[in-house]
């Protein structure tokens, strides 16, 4: 099934204001991940720059929507820097994209293999997205959430992309499809900020569950 595409900036605009965030937010928390990665080097280890630009966008949304008040909370589930708001029942993970993040032409993954919380998130949002899907042993959050994806690709010298995404497919370690992709930067609305040379193949941020 194809995701649905949210491209109109008005759209957009629409659909994140229903969600209780908004497009200079996300695009801040964006820019500033992609600042703070420009400071790493070849020195630093294997896969730290996207480390620092995961870690920096959840900084920066926890710093856009819970300081202002906006019905956020903190979310530290499963060790991830998230958001989530009660009200709407949403919950916001910054990831690293690969080179489909932004376009609307491909279905974008993480860059990096997850493992089974990403799994589960997804299932999740399927179960909630097609109505009568029900399957035997399928594992929910106990706390009713949906969980978004922003996925953003931050690479040396080139403008980011990202999108507001949620998964319901999960191939192996790698999202596979989404039910919903809301592109709010597309490589073109801002200038690249200068970068060192980096070695990022590899990050993980996923952490397993030991079940009972």
């Amino acid at each position: 099934m194809e995701p649905k595409l949210v491209l109109d900036p008005l759209d957009v605009e629409s659909h994140l204001f229903a969600m209780g965030l908004d497009k200079a937010g996300l695009i801040t928390a964006v820019r500033y991940a992609e600042s703070e990665r420009a400071l790493c080097t070849s020195f630093d280890p294997v896969g730290f720059g996207n480390m620092v630009a995961y870690a920096r966008c959840g900084r920066k949304l926890r710093e856009n929507y819970i300081r202002r008040g906006k019905d956020w909370e903190l979310d530290n589930s499963h060790n991830q820097v998230a958001i989530k708001n009660p009200k709407t029942k949403i919950r916001v993970i910054p990831c690293n994209f690969d080179e489909g993040a932004g376009d609307k032409f491909v279905i974008p993954s993480n860059k990096s293999p997850k493992g089974e919380v990403s799994r589960q998130k997804s299932m999740c949002n399927r179960t909630s997205w097609i109505p009568g899907l029900i399957e035997k042993g399928l594992p929910v959050d106990v706390d009713g959430y949906r969980t978004w994806v922003l996925g953003m690709n931050i690479v040396d010298d080139r403008p980011p992309r990202a999108e507001l995404s949620m998964p319901i497919d999960f191939d192996g370690q790698y999202f596979s499809n989404f039910a919903t992709r809301i592109f709010f930067l597309d490589g073109k609305d801002l200038p690249a900020i200068a970068t060192k040379k980096t070695d990022d193949t590899f990050e993980v941020i996923d952490i397993k569950i030991r079940r009972k």
